[in-house]
């Protein structure tokens, strides 16, 4: 027994002899240690799978703590035994290796342990201080490997005709006897347990040594998508559970086939064809006709070295049943590309049809472009790497680049050929052009592949502020549009020019500048715009400020001072290099000093623009109002000295009479409110500019007073004959009483009236009765 070491154990034949002497071992063991005795654990057991036999693994290892240091994988389930085979009892595993150093992991009492997710290394086990026969003992505990491969001969394969022998190719590091499953599922779902094809070709319930190599005959087997996989079975594999990666595998028909990857293409447009077929078939492809226009590139994918023109033999289909090809066609037209196999009686055959058209480029650019602005050329193409580029039939750009169809140049003008004058430019493209062009080459002679007209601008530029009146302390935003420009430079003077409190000092010395003066640029974009905030400190002085903004001409510089770099040139020019010298300069000088550096030289391109922005607290301020009677429009009227300012004006009293904005426009602003839904009453009025500056005032909402015009004589009308026509004196007093001239709007005191004058008209009739 002590021969016998950890893992598999298997039993043996003996002799009589030998038999003999191991019962007397034993007894002599049995005698030193009276409660222990050696178990012998078979290593493996055979099972039987859709009627085969395999021969596999029980659900754990044994290793004997014998001091011989042994090996694992982690998931497996280790039985421990003592050195001499029997019961060792709760054994302790402690990480030796650098990865798991100091790592502990302890068996059941029985010396049972699962090492899932344990990590991976050198670990020491000990048996428990009191355990017998225990040797500290070195396990190397690694991950166990599985991989699997679909093969045609040496070939990996993801797709095959139906019927063709495959090679399932399980590489790992797992025991042979280790029991394992091929998991094939069809394109169905269901789970195949044995081939259908070859029930020789077990898949459930076998061993590692089984699908190391197996043949799969695909006969019979469904069109579509299968998916393999091994799964060890956890009962026959030492207790792990473990799968490889999924493979897949589509199965196609047997029938020759041929497709092409586009079958709209241009002219010199390589297109790939894909041949379907029975594995290693000799077949042949040719162009029906037109063949002196199909080239087949030599030794690209699976077409044979040497270009060929229209068509290609003494082929064969690869190992998986797919080859690939590839041809392109010199002219338009439309063409019929065939494939026969010449192993089957008949020659069976497929064709596909492919369209050639004419290269073409579409521009997608704007129709204008500003001298002095870059020329940005974009388009698509329905084909090809790369474009060449003409203006007015001189080469300007070579090779752009075609991504996912698009492409995009960006040329400086006035600097590109073609770009400098004011008028109309005609700008070609040439696909992958064979003439080979290089810049500045003449491409009158070549056809092109699309061509776009382009008016060729002068530059502009224009400049407003978003308010005529800032605050200390508040912000405004200069902006505009510079056509032609990439950058506007903006320069912005105090009233008492450099030597003023500007707007912000620290601007100022970060560009060499007096406290007096401030300097920004502002990048140009795409659109032609432009904007820039300016701050304005707390201490900037009041008063009128000038804001220049200026660009150079297409020739990229301000004429005057020969530079692009306004500070640095008109520092060099006229103050020696020294920018502080502007301290001594009122506004006045420096405008002179800036119109001369750029637009005042004789025949400059510059452009500039002026705009008087002025520094002071905002006034907000509201007229009074009249009471105004319900129904008619409550009109708001007010001054402001923020110019094209928004002033709030809100109306709050019995009612909200609501909100309204009113634009400052020379000095003045005015808002008007209905108040058909308003009650009468006191009304607050508030104006306010949205940052702090406001004014209120109240309003009165009356009801209409009315004046009752005297009612006009009655003509005396004809006595009704009756035994007495006379009314009594307190009826016609009361009568007369109602006649005066003016009063109130009616009210209680008329319905009065007439109410007594019925009663006293009733009483006179009663009594004329009572006389009859």
């Amino acid at each position: 027994m002590k021969g016998v070491k950890k893992g598999i154990l298997e039993l043996e034949k003996v002799t009589v002899g030998m038999l003999v002497v191991a019962v007397v071992m034993t007894f002599a063991f049995v005698t030193l240690m009276p409660s222990a005795s050696a178990k012998v654990v078979p290593a493996t057991q055979t099972i039987t799978s859709y009627g085969q036999d395999f021969v596999v693994n029980y659900d754990n290892i044994t290793i004997w703590l014998d001091g011989t240091k042994s090996s694992a994988i982690v998931g497996h389930v280790i039985q421990f035994y003592n050195a001499t085979g029997n019961a060792s009892g709760k054994v302790t595993l402690t990480g030796i290796s650098e990865n798991n150093a100091g790592a502990v992991r302890f068996s059941d009492p029985n010396g049972r342990i699962d090492i899932s997710g344990i990590k991976t290394g050198d670990y020491n086990v000990t048996g428990e201080p009191d355990a017998i026969g225990c040797n500290a003992t070195v396990i190397s505990v690694g991950e166990g490997t599985m991989e699997l491969k679909l093969k045609k001969g040496t070939k990996t394969i993801s797709s095959i005709p139906q019927g063709t022998r495959i090679t399932a190719k399980f590489t790992t590091s797992l025991d042979p006897n280790d029991g394992v499953t091929l998991k094939v599922t069809d394109p169905n779902g269901d789970t195949m347990k044995v081939n259908p094809a070859d029930a020789n070709a077990v898949f459930d319930k076998v061993n590692v040594f089984h699908v190391t190599d197996l043949e799969i005959n695909t006969a019979g087997w469904e069109l579509g998508i299968y998916k393999f996989k091994v799964s060890t079975e956890e009962e026959y594999a030492h207790g792990l559970r473990k799968d490889s990666d999924e493979v897949k595998l589509e199965i196609v028909s047997p029938e020759l086939k041929i497709k092409a990857e586009k079958t709209e293409v241009v002219v010199s447009e390589k297109v790939k064809l894909t041949v379907t077929g029975v594995p290693d078939h000799n077949i042949s492809i040719y162009v029906e006709r037109g063949a002196e226009n199909a080239t087949f590139p030599g030794g690209i994918n699976d077409n044979p070295a040497g270009n060929k023109i229209g068509n290609l033999s003494d082929l064969m289909i690869d190992a998986d049943g797919k080859s690939e090809y590839v041809v392109y066609f010199d002219k338009i037209g439309s063409y019929t590309v065939k494939v026969r196999d010449l192993d089957t009686t008949p020659q069976t055959e497929d064709f596909v049809d492919i369209s050639v058209s004419k290269k073409k480029v579409t521009f997608t650019m704007p129709e204008t472009c500003a001298i002095g602005a870059d020329l940005v050329i974009n388009g698509t193409a329905n084909t090809g790497k790369n474009v060449d580029i003409a203006i007015e039939n001189r080469i300007v750009k070579v090779d752009a680049a075609i991504d996912k169809g698009k492409f995009e140049v960006k040329l400086p003008t006035p600097a590109t050929p073609g770009t400098g004058t004011e008028g109309a430019i005609k700008i070609k493209a040439f696909i992958d052009a064979d003439a080979d062009f290089s810049v500045g080459d003449d491409a009158s002679g070549v056809v092109d592949d699309g061509s776009a007209m382009v008016l060729m601008i002068a530059g502009d530029l224009t400049a407003e502020s978003s308010s005529t009146l800032v605050s200390p302390g508040d912000s405004f935003t200069l902006s505009g549009t510079a056509a032609g420009s990439k950058v506007v430079d903006v320069l912005i003077v105090a009233p008492k020019g450099g030597g003023g409190k500007g707007m912000n000092p620290t601007n100022s010395d970060e560009n060499g500048l007096p406290h007096g003066i401030v300097y920004e640029a502002a990048s140009v974009s795409s659109d032609f715009t432009w904007s820039v905030e300016i701050d304005v400190n707390e201490d900037a002085d009041t008063g009128s400020y000038l804001v220049f903004v200026l660009s150079p001409g297409k020739n990229k510089v301000y004429d005057g001072i020969k530079t692009g770099e306004l500070l640095d040139g008109i520092g060099t020019k006229y103050f020696g290099g020294d920018l502080s010298r502007l301290a001594g300069k009122t506004q006045e000088q420096i405008n002179a000093t800036i119109w001369d550096a750029t637009i005042g030289t004789a025949g400059s391109d510059d452009y500039m623009k002026k705009i008087t922005i002025k520094i002071g607290t905002a006034e907000v301020k509201l007229y009074s109002i009249a009471d105004v009677v319900i129904g008619d429009d409550l009109v708001v009227t007010g001054t402001s000295n923020r110019e094209g300012h928004s002033i709030i004006v809100r109306v709050k009293g019995p009612v909200n009479l609501g909100t309204e904005f009113a634009t400052v426009e020379n000095g003045k602003f005015k808002a008007t409110f209905s108040t058909l839904e308003a009650l009468t009453g006191e009304y607050i009025v508030e104006a306010d500019d949205g940052e702090g500056h406001a004014d209120t005032t109240t309003v009165n909402v009356i009801t209409p007073v009315r004046t009752q015009a005297s009612p006009t004589p009655t003509p005396t009308a004809t006595p009704v004959p009756t035994t007495s026509q006379e009314m009594p004196a307190a009826a016609a007093q009361l009568e007369n009483s109602s006649t005066s001239t003016s009063s109130a709007v009616p009210g209680f005191e008329a319905i009065f009236v007439i109410t007594a004058l019925a009663a006293v008209y009733l009483l006179v009739f009663v009594s004329r009765k009572k006389r009859n």
